[in-house]
């Protein structure tokens, strides 16, 4: 069921895509994501249900597409449960190149 062609993605909605850009937060160490304790937990819990879906559906190559101001804040949020989860921007997409959306996370 693999896609050979094109990038099999998960995306975020256009909703959670502004919740998570409106917690962008600056600080010392320079701009951080900084989300409520229940609300992390929440988006991790439904990136979890999406990677599941996508896995059961055949999909082992799978890349979080985002923003490209919250993709660095956005991959240290999930580095510790998802390591081998790519996070990569819309900006990072070649021309041309064919992008699979598997699942929209919704919060």
């Amino acid at each position: 069921m693999e896609t050979t062609h094109g990038l099999n993605v998960i995306t975020l909605s256009d909703p959670l895509e502004g919740l998570l850009s409106r917690s962008l937060v600056e600080s010392a160490a320079g701009l951080e994501l900084q989300l409520e304790p229940g609300m992390q937990q929440r988006f991790l819990q439904v990136l979890e249900q999406g990677l599941d879906y996508c896995q059961a559906e055949g999909f082992t190559k799978i890349s979080l597409l985002c923003d490209p101001r919250i993709r660095l804040q956005l991959r240290r949020l999930i580095e510790k449960p998802f390591p081998h989860l790519p996070v990569l921007s819309y900006a990072e997409i070649a021309a041309g190149f064919q992008v699979n959306p598997l699942v929209t996370l919704e919060i």
